[in-house]
């Protein structure tokens, strides 16, 4: 099918063929945008005129026409010739006028006489009676003066008849041609038609020619929208989508495909369309933005004018519905064949236009970015709010460019101190593996004066983060007191390092306490968040810390402002034995990093969950988080805390028995400054815990020793830290030492607070080991309860082995072999198969899919017969506790205790103790 085979138009050149054989003269004017198919048109007409046998003599205007005077005229005679007519009366004519053009001085003159049009016209109308044509100009906008005032002549003689005129124009705004137009169109029988584009339908039938009928009433819409229903943008879709499929192997789906075929198409409508018109689409395509009074301002053209090439640029069909040029292929195209300087200075202009209209910072930055920064003081400050801007946007990409633009832009060392780290944050939110790419610039900053205090402390926590610890011992050195808000920058940095880098608090400046009053409002929740931090690591774990955590955690978006403050927040919880907390919090975390695609901060968040995972007991889940931290962020781009998810994934290794992969986890090389941070001795401790495991002892005791001298100098001594002590207590029960063991178990008790915890579970598990009698089951009992409060279901698990083996040791074997049956259960559920193996022998060895440590153990009778009271006296009498302990527990008498389990035993029809539900055990209702 033909482009532009439309019954309305088709109609249209009928009638001018019938009038024109009956000898009627009569004028069509053909109007449309570039690209409208007006051309194809003309093809119609003649196609149509040779099945009637009517002459059509074809002319075609050219943009040079305009300048050749009877150019176009000229071209009617050579077609009148190929028709046969006999031109040799008007030829001298017409080729002498042609030659007196030559030396006309004004454009006002007429070349040919009066009496030569005359001559010229009588001649068309003898050629007619003998039969009948037609005279079609192609593009008559760009004919000649001269000739537009022939054809003015001719039409204005229709009733002479025999000759028709089909003529096509685009718009035009030359003040020679407008007064043409308005006279042809006065002229009673002309007619005039608009070829718009194709509506939907015709658009389906150029696609069905294509693609057939279903493909056609498939793509038709996209088609549509995407061309307006242009002809020649229709066609170059159909082109680019066959290149597609001929060079890709095919082009999938049913959306268009914008390639070359189309650019160009658009190129070609944008050349052939009114003066202005591409200057309008340039700055269209420059600013994605439909603003007519911005594009008048930029361009210096008037309202009417402007709005008149909007109006076009939605004929030809380059504009969406909202205005802007409808797709980026569009815009790409618009700006093809611009030089890439010229390219720049749009954008330049566009900045500091939209600078000047008080737009939004963020699109002044984004031209800015391609433009370059102008020399104006407000650039820089500008760059830098679009950058936060697009950061609190999520729109890492847009952020990253900004910032790496601002950074290469500025000229003294305090605006580079204070955009480098923001890059930095940027680039590791974004792509970790691009963090090194920003670090370079520090040696930049580094090499001269550094600026105060306060745009300084963040390059020093970049620089500590990775690993610099040389550079940042220097840059700290050079720090000097300054003002409130300076000091008060170095106290948070204090208090920073002595949690995470106390090797360098030696090159810190002494500095005065800040003034007491208000923190400000961007400092608070930092603040906030390494006071409970420096409560838990150097006092132990208590409510206070607890408090100021928590309300971090509830009251702060995650943002670049509170992205550290919310981890400090997070790693108080674990490290005041708050598990339960913690992993809700880092669960939530987590989730929202991810769903906003920030891999940094993802991974640091994903280490944390595995950390707080193996302090559950949760191995498989520790496991798989250590590895997506690690897939986030290669080793090499975490610098000192890299030692985070190679601990967890080390430890979870260990205690599953993946002793090959543990190995592999401990070849992976490590940054030395990591062992002059907290860190390194979390990855010491994981460290010994391997070799502890593998059953090299001594090798394990050396790790923990050290690790625990380490700590001891940095004032980090902390258990709830790392509790290297009954780590090397537990070394010492393999070696024999008992005495030893207890001794460094008593010193870590006496360092933990008063009250319930998870380190005070562990601590008593291990004192119960290296103790005898009575005090070691009253100690087992003990920890077992606290470690069932804990939430680590491991550790918990290794206490009631424990209390299995002391009680078999005291000849109960019932109850051993009921508190070895759950702790074997408990281990196999954690994924720790060499414990459950060592607890129940044949046990760990069936290595099925570990069960989720929210799912119930095994559970027997239905314990939903039990009354609360008899419930709670079931749950702690299936934990191991004894009828006095339990007494003891639940401030009754050891009576009372006898009549509930005597109750209990029927209702749930067992026996003895070694009967009740594993579940009863687990059930964390029970706190009491």
């Amino acid at each position: 099918m033909n482009l532009v085979e439309r019954d309305g138009e088709i109609a249209h050149l009928g009638a001018v063929l019938d009038a024109s054989a009956a000898g009627d003269g009569t004028l069509l004017l053909v109007s449309g945008p570039a690209g409208s198919g007006k051309t194809e048109l003309l093809r119609s007409l003649r196609r149509l005129a040779a099945e009637r046998g009517t002459p059509v003599w074809t002319v075609r205007a050219l943009p040079g026409d305009r300048d050749v005077p009877l150019g176009v005229l000229c071209q009617l005679l050579r077609s009148a010739e190929q028709h046969g007519a006999d031109t040799s009366t008007v030829r001298d004519l017409v080729d002498g006028a042609s030659r007196r053009a030559g030396n006309l001085t004004s454009p006002a003159d007429a070349p040919l006489r009066v009496d030569e049009t005359h001559r010229l016209h009588d001649w068309l109308l003898s050629v007619a009676r003998g039969t009948p044509f037609l005279i079609a100009v192609d593009d008559l906008t760009h004919a000649d003066t001269a000739s537009l005032r022939f054809l003015l002549h001719c039409a204005a003689h229709h009733d002479q008849g025999g000759i028709g005129f089909v003529l096509t124009e685009r718009a035009s705004q030359r003040a020679g041609y407008r007064v043409f137009r308005a006279e042809l169109l006065r002229q009673p029988h002309c007619r005039s038609m608009w070829l718009a584009g194709l509506p939907p339908s015709g658009v389906r039938r150029f696609l069905a020619h294509h693609y057939g009928p279903e493909a056609a009433e498939r793509r038709a819409p996209a088609y549509h929208a995407a061309t307006g229903g242009n002809p020649l943008l229709l066609r170059a879709l159909t082109q680019d989508r066959q290149a597609a499929r001929t060079t890709l192997g095919g082009a999938g789906g049913d959306e268009p495909v914008h390639g070359d075929a189309f650019a160009q198409a658009v190129l070609d409508c944008l050349h052939r369309s009114t003066e202005g018109t591409l200057e309008t689409a340039r700055w269209l395509a420059v600013l994605e933005q439909a603003d007519p009074l911005l594009v008048e301002r930029l361009t210096g053209a008037t309202a009417t004018a402007v709005e008149r090439h909007l109006q076009e640029l939605g004929a030809i069909g380059l504009l969406g519905e909202d205005g802007t040029l409808g797709h980026p292929a569009i815009r790409e195209a618009a700006l093809q064949d611009l030089p890439a300087a010229d390219r720049t200075e749009l954008h330049r202009r566009a900045a500091e236009q939209l600078h000047r209209d008080g737009a939004d910072e963020d699109a002044v930055a984004r031209h800015l970015l391609v433009g370059g920064a102008p020399d104006a003081p407000w650039a820089l400050p500008l760059l830098e709010r679009g950058a936060q801007q697009a950061l609190f946007d999520d729109r890492l990409d847009d952020a990253f460019r900004i910032l790496e633009f601002a950074v290469r832009s500025s000229t003294d060392n305090t605006q580079l101190a204070r955009l480098a780290p923001h890059l930095v944050a940027a680039s590791w939110r974004m792509n970790p593996h691009m963090t090194t790419r920003a670090l370079a610039l520090f040696d930049r900053l580094l090499g001269g004066e550094l600026p105060p205090s306060h745009p300084v402390m963040a390059l020093i926590r970049c620089l500590v983060w990775y690993g610099r610890l040389p550079e940042a011992a220097d840059a700290l050195s050079r720090l000097r007191p300054g003002s409130d808000s300076e000091n008060l920058e170095l106290s948070l940095t204090r208090m920073w390092l002595a949690a995470l880098c106390p090797p360098l608090l030696e090159s810190l400046p002494e500095a005065p306490e800040p003034e007491r009053g208000p923190v400000p409002v961007r400092l608070a929740p930092r603040t906030t968040a390494l006071q409970a931090q420096a409560g838990v690591f150097l006092r132990g774990p208590d409510n206070a810390s607890v408090a100021q955590a928590e309300q971090i955690l509830q009251g702060c978006r995650l943002s670049e402002d509170t992205y550290e403050a919310l981890e400090t927040a997070l790693l108080v919880l674990v490290h005041a034995d708050r598990l339960d907390r913690a992993l809700f919090w880092s669960d939530a975390l987590l989730a929202e990093a991810s769903e906003r695609r920030s891999l940094g901060w993802e991974a640091v968040f994903a280490a944390t969950r595995a950390m707080i995972a193996v302090r559950c007991g949760d191995l498989p889940t520790a496991r798989e988080r250590a590895e997506l931290a690690l897939s986030h962020a290669a080793p090499e781009s975490w610098g000192l805390a890299v030692g985070v998810p190679l601990s967890a994934l080390l430890l979870a290794c260990t205690e599953a028995g993946e002793y090959e992969q543990a190995e592999r986890v401990l070849r992976q090389p490590v940054p030395d400054a990591m062992f002059d941070s907290r860190h390194g001795m979390e990855y010491m401790h994981a460290r010994g815990r391997y070799w502890l495991a593998t059953g090299r002892l001594h090798a394990a005791l050396g790790e923990f020793m050290l690790c625990g001298e380490i700590l001891g100098s940095w004032n980090l001594d902390q258990p709830s830290i790392v509790p290297w002590r009954t780590s090397a207590a537990e070394v010492y029960l393999r070696l024999g030492n008992r005495q030893k063991a207890r001794a460094l178990a008593e010193a870590q008790l006496a360092l933990v607070r008063p009250g319930r915890s998870r380190t005070r579970g562990l601590t008593l598990r291990v004192l119960a080991t290296a103790a005898d009698g009575q005090q070691a089951e009253r100690l087992h009992a003990e920890a077992v309860d606290m470690l069932h409060d804990s939430g680590d279901r491991l550790e918990h698990a290794r206490a009631l082995a424990g209390m299995s083996r002391h009680q078999q040791a005291q000849g109960d074997n019932y109850r051993a072999r009921m508190t070895a049956r759950l702790a074997g259960d408990m281990a196999w559920a954690c994924g720790a198969y060499p414990l459950a193996e060592e607890i129940v022998p044949g046990r760990g060895g069936r290595r099925a899919k570990a069960v989720s440590p929210d799912l119930e153990l095994p559970g027997g009778p239905d314990v939903g017969l039990l009354s609360e009271a008899e419930r709670r006296v079931a749950a702690l009498a299936a934990r191991g506790l004894t009828n006095r302990q339990i007494a003891r527990r639940l401030c009754v008498t050891a009576s009372t205790v006898e009549q509930h389990l005597t109750r209990v035993y029927r209702k749930l029809n067992v026996t003895r103790r070694a009967d009740l539900p594993v579940s009863l055990a687990q059930d964390k209702s029970v706190t009491a």
